[in-house]
């Protein structure tokens, strides 16, 4: 592993999820890392725009950070198929969200929020506890149990690991939350994500053919050339 691009990331990723600037000092501090070296990373970063510095004397992301993302997200296959998918979408009063893990957390990559366009989907990077989240669980399924203890502490192991046993047996996960928030949730083939379905609350809605339109969503988004029921 090449330290020094591991570290930038990390410094990134930091400032990516932090709600205002980073110091130098509080940076080294939250990654452990000697301030002489945080100061070397952003200088770089900075040279290469992915950083800016505030008179305060500060880091937040460049525009070089948004000028990458751009490319990437024109250039991504799985964006591509995902816009393809939330344009053929009929019924927008189910919301269909895509998640990953990041620790203890489920960080939602789209999510449509039962009727929000497109271009507010996309982008919807909002972290929720992973206890709280059907994409969470359904991820956490895929992992050996000694990874989940490693991934979230072995309390919140035991607490969710019935749901995490029964995610298990099945290719798609269901979880009634109570007040009629029934959700569904489908891991992405190839991909460390899953897809789900939430804000399903009528009883008079045929759930197995959601089942079916979340698995067939899924395997498109991955790239298997399956139509959407």
């Amino acid at each position: 592993m090449n330290r020094t691009v591991y570290d930038a990331f990390r410094c990134l990723n930091l400032l990516a999820t932090a709600n205002r600037p980073q110091g130098i000092r509080e940076m080294g501090r939250e990654l452990e890392l000697d301030s002489a070296k945080v100061t070397r990373l952003m200088q770089t970063l900075l040279a290469l725009d992915m950083v800016q510095r505030h008179a305060s004397r500060k880091y937040s992301l460049g525009i070089g950070i948004h000028r990458l993302s751009a490319h990437a997200i024109h250039n991504s296959a799985f964006y591509n198929a995902v816009m393809d998918l939330l344009e053929e979408s009929g019924d927008r009063a189910i919301s269909i969200v895509i998640g990953v893990l990041s620790g203890k957390n489920v960080v939602y990559l789209i999510h449509t929020r039962g009727g929000n366009s497109i271009a507010r989907a996309i982008g919807n990077y909002e972290s929720y506890p992973v206890h709280d989240s059907v994409i969470g669980i359904k991820l956490l399924s895929a992992m050996s149990d000694e990874e989940i203890i490693s991934q979230i502490g072995i309390h919140d192991y035991q607490l969710l690991k019935k749901d995490i046993d029964e995610a298990r047996r099945h290719q798609v996960f269901a979880k009634d939350f109570g007040s009629g928030d029934y959700r569904l949730a489908c891991n992405i083939p190839g991909m460390q994500a899953a897809i789900a379905l939430s804000n399903i609350s009528s009883k008079k809605i045929d759930r197995e053919s959601l089942r079916l339109y979340l698995t067939a969503a899924a395997k498109r988004i991955s790239g298997e050339s399956l139509p959407i029921l």
